[in-house]
């Protein structure tokens, strides 16, 4: 299937463009965060000293950013894997354009946004789509499996469930080329193009290895809710960071649901009935989807800013040379 090829715009209405849709996205961001319900905050101050409070909400802040910059690095191993080379500021530049694009509503905007500064940086639709199939599968599957520590406190035997995607993911990691083979059916099955080169077993093994980290750190930021609101550090710390995963990953394969939101919360409002009283859970729940958004602006804003810099820079310095 060849790509459709859009007519090349002129500069002045180019840069237009871009600054439009950079509007686009801050108003929607603007707009989420207005959504979100800020009072929570005012909850947790409450139950504790203001200092400890800070303190809390600092770490769990923390461990947000650092989930998710983990899980950037999944996806960069994967990128890097499956094609020439890219420059990092570039692999940034595409990386937390398409992340902060998911604000917009629906998905078209962004799907078209992060497609064209993929392709202005050096990376095929074909490589694009073939990096977001598989890196899809590790996050379900990596998800699912970190998922058990919270689903064997929540459902017992029930959970046994989960397992499929633990056995799963050792499989990926004996034989890594079913990542590969898998992801390439599916986007036959879509009619899409695939990759030129596929990833190699190191690679996809160092993406699992990554990926899973990042689960384990972004869940330990429900850690710091929990306790602040009551729960016991030492019985809430493996369910906290199974049931972040758990419902991040259930939201996430939820795909009519933008960024699982509803889903998640309900999941990780059950899930912390194990260790607090369902009101104080259910605060926990609107507290974490508070962090995470905050955690997901500021270092997604801070990448593409860092990113752009040494983008221009280079430029000035190869006009320099020349």
């Amino acid at each position: 299937m060849r790509a459709i090829k859009l007519p090349r715009l002129p500069p002045p209405l180019k840069r237009a463009l871009v600054a439009a849709f950079a509007l686009a996205v801050v108003g929607a961001i603007a707009l989420t965060l207005s959504r979100l319900d800020w009072g929570v905050v005012a909850v947790l101050f409450t139950r504790r000293d203001a200092g400890q409070i800070s303190l809390l909400l600092g770490g769990a802040l923390l461990a947000s950013m650092a989930g998710l910059a983990f899980g950037f690095l999944a996806w960069r191993v994967v990128l890097l894997e499956t094609g020439p080379p890219v420059s990092e500021p570039r692999v940034v530049r595409i990386f937390f354009v398409g992340f902060l694009s998911k604000y917009l509503p629906g998905r078209v905007p962004g799907m078209f946004a992060v497609t064209k500064v993929a392709t202005a940086n050096g990376v095929t639709f074909g490589r694009l789509i073939s990096v977001a199939a598989l890196v899809m599968s590790l996050v379900l599957l990596s998800g699912f499996t970190v998922g058990l520590l919270a689903g064997v406190q929540m459902l017992g035997a029930r959970a046994v469930w989960l397992a499929g995607a633990a056995v799963l993911v050792l499989l990926v990691l004996v034989r890594p080329q079913i990542v590969n083979q898998g992801s390439g059916l599916l986007l036959r099955l879509l009619r899409r193009p695939a990759a030129a080169k596929a990833a190699s077993v190191r690679g996809v093994r160092l993406a699992v290895a990554w990926q899973s980290l990042s689960w384990v750190v972004t869940g330990l930021h429900l850690w710091p809710l929990a306790i602040a609101m009551g729960a016991s550090p030492s019985r809430s710390l493996a369910l906290c960071v199974g049931a972040f995963t758990l419902a991040t990953t259930i939201g996430i394969a939820s795909v009519f649901i933008p960024d699982g939101i509803g889903v998640r919360e309900a999941v990780l409002t059950a899930a912390l009935t194990v260790v607090l009283p369902a009101p104080a859970a259910a605060a926990v729940a609107l507290a974490s989807r508070l962090i995470s958004t905050i955690s997901e602006v500021l270092l997604g804003a801070a990448a593409l800013a860092t990113a752009e810099y040494l983008i221009r820079r280079g430029r000035t310095a190869l006009g320099e040379q020349q």
